[in-house]
């Protein structure tokens, strides 16, 4: 279990005139209450991760609370804006993932901000997905699916929740590969893409396991593979993504980012707290239930790693798939 680390702002020595005051000691933060941008609307994976941050953080956080805000739209860019422009003092942050802090730049020739230079604070977690279709589409598997797509005149289409979203260009691939096309629709969440999909308004769409499976569970809709690069305790019935499109592994990620800007000493005090929230064992328990994931954590380096390593992989899949916003 990771420890709380005690961190502390250390001045240089330095002679001072003798009618110097002693400088003012800086507040730890928080010092009020933290707010947390959701750059996707209400229900969906993020949304739920966030909240459930939200119960246990006050406990380590000298009693301040976690607010959550949603702001769905424009890809998640509308989020990454309000988070961009706030003040780098720790009290407003970014649940991000690969389409508000990786890949936007590709997406909109204009942004009022630059999500290259948000600042990662720490990883939360990344969640297995399940290739889901409506109930009435006349395929079983995955290789009944493509085979499908390849027929169908215009494209099949395709439920996201932004140009750009990590289940978007896994689908895009999946089908570009077989020869089909993918016609994309937005929703404000993955809330919204669940019930399209149990309305038959969209043939298919690649969901966290927090949106799909009460969908998949109450019927109204059909998983027909898994994400992963192996099968999942909780559904082995589903056979790994790759089973059919070799090399074809993703997961849906987010973490935690900040402003341009932040001092470092506050971003490790802001990952310790952070840290300690990720290993509460009942925060765990839900994550588990909830999402079908364990927290990940660490240090903020991990998450800018991570953040290097996706821009490599999706970047050039983008271009290549010619994914733009609606």
């Amino acid at each position: 279990m990771l420890t709380r680390r005690a961190l502390g702002l250390l001045a240089p020595f330095c002679a001072l005139p003798a009618q110097a005051q002693p400088a003012q000691a800086q507040p730890e933060w928080p010092d009020r209450p933290v707010r947390i941008i959701v750059p996707f609307g209400p229900g969906g994976a993020p949304d739920i991760q966030a909240r459930l941050m939200s119960q246990h953080f006050p406990a380590v956080a000298h009693g301040q609370p976690l607010l959550v805000e949603n702001r769905p739209g424009a890809g998640g860019t509308i989020g990454g804006a309000t988070t961009a422009q706030a003040r780098p003092d720790g009290h407003t942050l970014l649940i991000g993932e690969l389409g508000t802090t990786v890949l936007a730049t590709e997406l909109y020739r204009s942004l009022p901000y630059d999500p290259r230079a948000l600042t990662p604070v720490i990883f939360l977690a990344a969640l297995p997905m399940l290739v889901t279709v409506r109930k009435d589409l006349p395929a079983e598997n995955v290789p009944e699916f493509l085979a499908y797509a390849r027929g169908k005149a215009g494209g099949v289409t395709y439920g996201t929740v932004g140009a750009g979203h990590i289940g978007q260009l896994t689908g895009e691939v999946m089908v570009n590969q077989a020869g089909g096309r993918v016609v994309p629709v937005t929703y404000r969440s993955g809330a919204e893409v669940l019930t399209a999909l149990a309305r038959g308004d969209i043939d298919f769409s690649i969901l966290s396991m927090t949106s799909g499976m009460p969908g998949v569970q109450g019927g109204s809709v059909r998983a027909i593979a898994v994400t992963t690069a192996e099968r999942l305790p909780a559904l082995p019935h589903l056979p790994p993504l790759a089973s059919t499109v070799p090399g074809l592994v993703s997961t849906l990620w987010y973490g935690l980012v900040g402003p341009a800007g932040m001092p470092p000493a506050l971003v490790q005090r802001m990952n310790a707290v952070f840290n300690q929230v990720l290993a509460v064992p009942e925060f765990q328990a839900a994550l588990l239930q909830q999402q079908g994931t364990t927290p990940i954590g660490g240090p903020p380096e991990r998450l800018a790693q991570h953040l290097a390593a996706e821009t490599a992989r999706w970047v050039p899949v983008l271009r290549a798939a010619g994914v733009r916003p609606e």
